[in-house]
């Protein structure tokens, strides 16, 4: 068994509930992100096979059955404590313009962790800064490393974490590997993200300039979102619900289709980076089934555009 140890630090503040809904630092959030980024490092040699990936899952974290079929994880994770979070208000990170009207930021793209007012549903949460140690021990040669650095670069943490919140980086020893990038088109034939995306300029990836605070890292990827809402054709592409009543037709309400952009926030030095990156994938099959008017050549319109508004915005570039 090798094991590493790194320091977890919550670059904006995180939303991880515990049972009585308070912020607290958990094992679970960040076992799940280890097998979700190990999924991604293994499925280029495993020819995106999800039969294979899950039998292999299974061996190494572990699987709970009622048919007996029950298997130990391989793979240990310890934090250094379990404290729970300090943040009793909600952040303010200014306002979001949309049209003619404006919005908190936060509210905006914290919605449900974050409530009218704005106020933090739970009664605290995980502030910016906070940190303790991670403790990882698992077999050799298991692909457990690349997916560590996977998740240093690309994982956020909790509630609403696609849209920046529990951005975290990892200190410790990381093996630098090359990151597998699939031809974004040929990624939507598959309908879980297996992959970062990568069209005719490069990586699908887009970073801002450093900015003073992790304040205004994250109004810029509410603002982002926010406008990118407004230029596609169709917005309940991106993800649904979109946050009003609407559903693509032939979905109900209760469908839940997360945005395949995703969002975080990246220190460099005492300054923050925004960074917005495309993992492409399709809906389930059972929900394309359901589609009346859509198909997978409406969704590549769909984020092309996105590709071609974020291409344009004054305050991203694609990350070299």
């Amino acid at each position: 068994m090798k094991q590493l140890s790194y320091t977890v630090r919550f670059l904006t503040p995180a939303f991880l509930g515990n049972a009585d809904q308070i912020g607290q630092w958990r094992t679970p959030p960040f076992k799940a992100l280890l097998r979700q980024w190990w999924r991604v490092a293994v499925a280029p040699e495993m020819k995106f096979d999800t039969d294979a990936i899950r039998k292999r899952e299974g061996e190494l974290f572990g699987v709970a059955a009622d048919s007996g079929g029950s298997r130990k994880s391989q793979v240990r994770i310890r934090l250094g404590h379990w404290d729970e979070g300090t943040l009793n208000q909600a952040p303010r990170i200014g306002d979001v313009s949309l049209g003619k009207n404006q919005i908190p930021a936060a509210l905006y793209s914290g919605y449900g962790p974050i409530m009218t007012g704005p106020r933090l549903k739970a009664r605290a949460a995980i502030q910016s800064g906070a940190e303790t140690q991670l403790h990882i021990a698992f077999p050799e040669n298991a692909c457990i490393e690349e997916a560590i650095c996977l998740m240093n670069a690309y994982g956020t943490a909790g509630g609403r974490s696609r849209n920046g919140w529990g951005s975290f980086e990892l200190e410790g020893e990381k093996t630098d590997v090359p990151v597998f990038a699939h031809d974004w088109k040929m990624a939507m034939d598959l309908d879980w993200p297996h992959a970062l995306g990568r069209d005719e300029q490069g990586v699908l990836i887009w970073q801002s300039a450093p900015q003073a605070d992790w304040e205004k890292a994250m109004r810029l990827l509410a603002q982002a979102r926010a406008d990118m809402r407004r230029y596609v054709p169709d917005r309940l592409m991106l993800a649904s619900p979109s946050g009003t009543r609407e559903t693509l037709p032939g979905w109900d309400k209760n469908e839940r289709v997360p945005n395949s952009l995703r969002f975080k926030v990246r220190s460099e030095g005492a300054r923050f980076i925004a960074v917005i990156f495309h993992m492409p994938c399709l809906p389930a099959d059972s929900l394309m089934q359901k589609l009346r008017s859509h198909s997978k050549q409406d969704f590549i319109r769909c984020f092309t555009k996105t590709h071609e508004f974020l291409d344009q915005h004054s305050q991203f570039q694609r990350a070299k």
